[in-house]
Parts: C-alpha cells; structure tokens; sequence
C-alpha cells in the first residue's frame, strides 16, 4: 500500500469528535476493502509507455490523475466539518447533551503526494530524519474522543451499547423515541452523513480508492521504477547504507520511536540525495502517471459517476458550513 495509506494521515489527525467524528474519518481515510461503487477494469499493462521521465525532487506538490476523484486534505476536512454541524443540530432537536471534541491541528502528510515514495525533502530530512516534525501525531497528540453513553449514544448512533459499532451493539427495537419524538435509523450520525452524501457512501469511492493504490502497487514493481530502485540502492550503499528501495528505508524498524535518531537522520538525508542522483521520483511519478491515465481510460463510465458524487458531496458539505 502507499505510505499515505497506512501514515498516521490515515487517523485524520486532529479531526476526533467522538464516535461520529472517528466513523467518519474512517469513512473517508480508510483504504477500500470491497467495491460497493464497482470492480475497476485493470486489463491496461502495468508497462504504459510513460514518456520522458521529468526531472523532479520533491512530490509534495505533485498531482497524480485519479486525485480528481479522491478527497484532498481539505475536502476531507470540509466533509466532517459538515457532519459535525449536522449531527451537533440532530443532537440539540433532541434536546440530549452532545458535545464532540474541539478539532485538533492537521497532523500526518501533507497530500496525497507527500512521502508517497518516501521522503523527498532534503530540509524536512535533515531536521526530522524520517518522522513528521510538528505534524506527527507520535510527539503532537490530538485532543482525547468524546465518548457518549446512555441516551446521547442512543441518538447519535441509533443504537445501545458501551460503543456505537454495529458489530459490537445492537439497534433498539422498536424504534425508539427520546424527548417525543422518534430516533431515525443510524441516529443522528447516519442522518448526518446521508444529508450530505446521499444514498452513497460518504467520502471517497471504493472505485477510486482501489485504482490509487493498484496503480502504487503495480508501478512499484514496474521494470523502469524496480531499475532506478536499484541505482538508487547502488547510491546508497556508497553511502554506507544498505537498502533494497527507499520504502524499505522509511519503514526501518530502528526510525519508528517518538524522536528522530542521529543514525535516521543520516540515512533519510542520503535518501533523498540519492533519489535527486537517480531521478527516482520523477521516473516513478512519470511510470505511475501514465499507469493512472490508461486505468482511467478503461473505467471512464465508472469514474464520471464518482466525479458527479463527489462534487455533490462538496456542494452539500459547503452548503452546511455556508450557514453555520
């Protein structure tokens, strides 16, 4: 999987509000496990012609051409920002204390490019080796959860139980009814998410989510991407290092503890000189490029769906939030 997959952006850093705010967040961040939205077509060879390879160093700022149809950072944000809204407005009509955790600094990377081929910031490497510097959540914990009990529990989720998991609780039945009036199935949280995403999933597609990590998969053991891998292996090892790619490097059980080490400071600053010697990241954002356009061709009908979703979801979002 893309280290963005699995980065502690993954958690939305900073965004907690409770249960809704943690159901949401994993909505929206988690990598996809089935195909609700429908199976991508792969037919497309995983050796695209790619063309010229340009000459890139950091990919923060790039773009890859299925982020049209993913959630940026802030989308993400405006998403929760809205079920936030809505859920706080559910829980005031039924006249039940609610009040979700104040929402933290952004924490994690910084995009969907960001330490997608590891790191590629010789200033961020220098300063914090491998680790996020003020946007780690290890070292910058965001504000603890709310937790919700007894009848708020019972109107955020529509359910009863220590935590508002459908597979640990159950739904009340009969429907129940609170201050007069009846609790909705879901609760206030499923009201919420489908004001905003309608009958679809809140978020991004499964569609979607799918072709950005085959296409990071796929690349990754590309010929032209597995080849700059080993120049830049070659690099390292002249650097005393020892390495099969830079994901391998990132990922070192050694630099995983709160603080930087000196040793993980030298190897992710030799890291990213090697990839500025080997042109690693524009070779694999050129290959995964040119991946990306062939799978998007190949699901066109598919993918236009999940466009017109998404921007529904935006407009509905920024609607909520216009009249806060």
């Amino acid at each position: 999987m893309p280290f963005h997959s699995v980065s502690p952006s993954r958690a939305f850093g900073g965004i907690g509000g409770g249960v809704v705010a943690a159901a949401v967040s994993a909505v929206l961040l988690t990598a996809a496990t089935g195909c609700s939205a429908g199976r991508a077509n792969t037919a497309v060879p995983a050796a695209a012609p790619a063309g010229r390879a340009p000459v890139v160093l950091s990919s923060v700022d790039l773009k890859l051409p299925i982020e049209r149809y993913l959630f940026s950072a802030s989308e993400k944000q405006s998403l929760v920002k809205a079920v936030r809204i809505l859920v706080q407005q559910c829980m005031d009509r039924y006249d039940v204390p609610y009040r979700p955790a104040p929402i933290g600094p952004s924490l994690g990377v910084r995009s969907l490019m960001d330490r997608r081929y590891g790191i590629t910031d010789e200033r961020a490497a220098r300063a914090d080796g491998y680790h996020l510097g003020d946007r780690d959540p290890r070292t910058h914990p965001g504000p603890p959860p709310a937790r919700p009990t007894g009848t708020s529990l019972l109107v955020l989720t529509g359910r009863t139980g220590p935590a508002a998991s459908s597979a640990t609780t159950a739904p009340a039945s009969p429907p129940p009814v609170v201050n007069g009036q009846r609790v909705p199935a879901g609760g206030c949280a499923a009201q919420a998410e489908a004001a905003i995403a309608g009958s679809g999933r809140l978020g991004p597609s499964d569609l979607a989510q799918d072709l950005n990590d085959r296409s990071f998969l796929t690349t990754k053991a590309d010929a032209r991407v597995t080849g700059v891998f080993r120049a830049w292996s070659r690099c390292m090892k002249g650097k005393g290092f020892s390495y099969p790619d830079p994901l391998n490097a990132m990922s070192d059980r050694r630099f995983q503890g709160a603080q930087p080490t000196h040793q993980e400071i030298q190897v992710a600053s030799a890291d990213v000189d090697c990839k500025r010697q080997t042109n690693l990241v524009g070779m694999w954002f050129a290959v995964e490029t040119a991946f990306e356009k062939a799978q998007i061709r190949q699901n066109a009908p598919e993918l236009t769906a999940v466009l017109k979703a998404k921007q529904s979801q935006l407009r509905a979002a920024a609607a909520v939030l216009a009249t806060d």
